[in-house]
């Protein structure tokens, strides 16, 4: 059997993943309708008690600095988070718990969860500061940072020991592009195995856009600046913070992309630096 016929068989695995619960299901009817209330978010939320002590120990963490404790949901929604926050954090939280992460050991789920959180905050608070005329929907761009890196859930899950393979080559040659490195052992990209999959629930195409980061030299895209935002923040995230030359690069995108200058951006980056300890401690509450 030749490499591409392996790797076209490969690809189709991922027709045979497995099926969203019941609770990932109606939280998936409630992205794409807003006619939903605050009480009906919190009923699907409270029926399944993993996700709901996960939603609570959020609203509580040392992240939002709440005074007094959050009890319930509700108040989870009410006080810190937001109905459009809690919902699109509460789907992530939801549709990644049917993935099977525990047989490829090198892959660090709180690793996963950091980067998503870090990504999806990062690109909510540049997208409210942007210039009116350059404004991108917050809660869209927030979804998407969430779920940026789901097709990485879904290559460790259906191929766990060539991902490890993935991950050891990436831990040792640092500078390798990843996406090129996962279609050479893998046959797929986690950015094209994300976006099929988003594509598959049926979720706005912006969403599936900015998974897929296409390139954008080729042809005009619809969704350009969100794709611009959430990939110049993941490239942030990633190594951008602390690479002078990264962060210059992703910088002058975000100014392009969102009319922010540079000493704008430069508070962004220090203010969520300031938290990142506190991101962290969220993510390891997330993976468990």
């Amino acid at each position: 059997m030749n490499s591409a016929t392996q790797a076209t068989q490969k690809v189709l695995k991922l027709q045979h993943l497995p099926p969203l619960s019941a609770t990932a299901t109606r939280l998936l009817g409630m992205l794409s309708d807003d006619s939903f209330s605050l009480e009906d978010l919190a009923r699907v939320i409270n029926q399944d008690p993993a996700l709901s002590a996960r939603i609570l120990g959020l609203a509580n963490s040392a992240y939002f600095g709440q005074v007094n404790p959050i009890y319930s949901v509700e108040e989870a929604i009410i006080r810190v988070l937001g109905l459009n926050m809690v919902k699109s954090l509460a789907f992530s939280l939801a549709v990644s718990g049917g993935f099977e992460t525990s047989r490829c050991r090198s892959f660090d789920l709180r690793k996963y969860w950091s980067h998503g959180l870090s990504i999806a905050m990062l690109s909510r608070q540049i997208s409210l500061m942007a210039d009116a005329g350059q404004r991108v929907d917050p809660d869209g761009v927030y979804l998407a940072g969430l779920l940026f890196d789901i097709g990485v859930l879904v290559l460790v899950h259906e191929f766990p020991e060539d991902y490890a393979r993935v991950l050891g080559m990436l831990k040792q040659q640092s500078n390798r592009n990843r996406a090129q490195l996962e279609r050479e052992i893998i046959g797929i990209s986690s950015g094209e195995a994300g976006a099929w999959l988003i594509d598959r629930w049926h979720l706005p195409e912006m969403i599936v856009q900015v998974v897929a980061q296409p390139d954008l030299s080729v042809a005009a895209q619809t969704h350009r600046q969100e794709i611009l935002l959430v990939g110049a923040v993941a490239e942030w995230v990633k190594h951008g913070f602390y690479d002078d030359h990264g962060s210059s690069e992703t910088g002058s995108t975000l100014e392009d992309c969102c009319g922010l200058s540079v000493e704008k951006l430069v508070t962004i980056k220090t203010n969520f630096l300031r938290k990142e300890e506190e991101v962290s401690a969220i993510a390891g509450m997330l993976a468990k």
